[in-house]
């Protein structure tokens, strides 16, 4: 009975402290913010927004008109003085419009779609009563607002609706994936030409890698990848917008599907490795409540043995004296015994060090032989890397040639010392100009990929002009334009330098048009293997 209790007190203790965690971990994680919830009717009634400390400039008016029959409030809303949402950080590509209820839900109307600093949008939501804001989101399909509210409705000046100001409670975006608060480092008139679908795919795919969609939804992350892989590739083959923005969509989809999936089952994984560890502890207090009762009981035990002992006492002092004789005599034949093995040990000692003396013999065979066989296969080692050497050499080689056969199906080549230069005439580019002409670009492309096709090989681009004032800027302003046409195709910067030789290096000395032209030219300077 003592032991069952120490057990269940124990036991009782040990719930109480495993789930005092869990209690203090209760705790909301709504976002309290004081705005307007209005009660529409049936009039059209305009609602003026108002920017936040975001952005105080920003300003508005919605149309909100009640369809009792539709069960819905249809809006159209128009804002003003906006800057585009990435001026907020990098993790920001778009403005979405959302619904909040007074009990707390909160519904994605819409994305804006600026056209300078202004933009419009219409949208429905079935709710009668609701307070409108605005933030700025990563993509279209958030599910949750995020932090950056830049507008919010007002309270209009009219008797029509009902107007509620009050705390109103709503989950927002915990923000943990939010982390980039720089802008973009690209220029802003560059970074607008990127389609918005495009640069919001970009991020939702961001956003389900921080989620561990890789880990925990492969299947669907792996999908929206693919999908925005095609939308970068048709966005750089100069395809419509709009396909472009169809397949960045879909990528989108799938992405935030990927964070869904993926966040609900890492809380699962989360909840499965809590209650494992509560197991263990019950099971460890378990065990700790046994061997206290084990223990008990052992104690119990050697109590009783403790009191027989007593009482036997005496006759084991009569049979400890009988057994003190008997070892008296084994003891005598212990010592015989012990003069006995002590001649045995000086014999197989005497063994033992002849024994010794040819392990010795044998090991100095052994090293000379360890020897001979280390100089061997020093010897294949050396041969086997000359013979690597030899084919690795062979192998740039035949690559060399392969680079220059298919250049010379491009431009140009000739060859040059251990290797081959490939021109690029002034026809590549526009008249008197820096600029690569649009009608080379096939050309350009096939060349950066044969380039591009072997990562190893180094080259230099030298920039030729003819005789004029400017002629090293020139011939510099060509050469960068080549360089950061390949470059941008894939071949990596590390492996070329870009050089100018200006007017020095002519390869006619004439005075015509053509003449001067064939001096206007690019040189890739190919060196081969040595």
């Amino acid at each position: 009975m003592r032991n069952r209790s120490v057990c269940s007190s124990f036991l009782i203790l040990l719930t109480v402290l495993t789930l005092s965690p869990a209690a203090r971990a209760q705790g909301g994680g709504d976002v309290r913010r004081r705005t307007i919830a209005i009660t529409y009717y049936k009039d059209p009634i305009a609602i003026p927004f108002a920017g936040t400390t975001l952005r105080p400039t920003a300003k508005g008016e919605a149309t909100v008109e009640r369809w009792r029959k539709r069960n819905e409030s249809e809006i159209d809303i128009k804002i003003e003085n906006v800057i585009p949402a990435y001026n907020y950080g990098g993790d920001y590509t778009t403005y979405v419009l959302w619904a909040i209820t007074p009990a707390g839900q909160v519904d994605n109307l819409g994305e804006f779609r600026l056209s300078g600093s202004s933009a419009r949008l219409k949208a429905a939501t079935p709710h009668q009563t609701f307070a409108m804001i605005i933030t700025a989101e990563p993509h279209f399909l958030v599910k949750l607002p995020s932090t950056k509210v830049i507008m919010e409705n007002l309270a209009p000046n009219t008797d029509k609706v009902s107007i509620q100001a009050s705390q109103i409670y709503f989950t927002g975006d915990s923000g943990r994936f939010y982390t980039d608060t720089t802008l973009p480092q690209i220029a802003e008139r560059d970074y607008n030409k990127i389609p918005m679908e495009l640069l919001q795919g970009r991020r939702a795919l961001q956003i389900a890698r921080l989620a561990d969609g890789e880990r925990y939804d492969p299947d669907d992350f792996t999908q929206a990848v693919n999908l925005l892989n095609q939308a970068e590739a048709a966005y750089r083959r100069g395809e419509k917008v709009h396909e472009v923005g169809r397949i960045s969509r879909d990528s989108i989809a799938l992405a935030v599907r990927a964070r869904d999936i993926s966040e609900e089952r890492a809380i699962a994984a989360a909840r499965r490795a809590e209650i494992s560890r509560r197991d263990a502890e019950v099971r460890r207090a378990t065990e700790n409540a046994e061997d206290l009762g084990s223990r008990l009981s052992d104690s119990e035990a050697r109590l009783k043995a403790a009191e027989i002992a007593r009482v036997s006492m005496g006759d084991q002092l009569d049979r400890a004296i009988r057994e003190g004789a008997d070892a008296r005599a084994e003891n005598r034949q212990l010592k015989s015994d012990n003069q006995r093995l002590r001649d045995d040990v000086d014999r197989l000692t005497q063994e033992l060090s002849t024994a010794r003396a040819t392990i010795g013999e044998l090991q100095g065979q052994a090293s000379s032989a360890t020897a001979r066989l280390s100089e061997i296969e020093r010897a294949e080692r050396d041969r086997q890397q000359v013979e690597r050497e030899r084919q690795q050499t062979e192998a740039r080689r035949r690559d060399f040639e392969a680079l220059r056969a298919a250049a010379s199906a491009i431009v140009k080549v000739k060859p040059s010392g251990s290797g081959f230069i490939a021109t690029l005439p002034d026809s590549f580019f526009v008249p008197n100009q820096t600029t690569l002409a649009l009608r080379v670009k096939a050309k350009m492309d096939q060349l950066a990929r044969v380039i591009s096709g072997n990562p190893d090989q180094v080259f230099t681009i030298e920039g030729h002009s003819d005789a004029r004032a400017n002629a090293d800027g020139f011939a510099l302003g060509r050469a960068q334009a080549v360089a950061d046409y390949i470059a941008a195709l894939g071949v990596t910067r590390t492996n070329f330098r870009v050089e100018s030789r200006g007017a020095s290096v002519p390869i006619s000395t004439g005075r015509t048009l053509a003449a001067k032209a064939a001096n206007r030219r690019v040189e890739l300077v190919f060196v081969g293997p040595q």
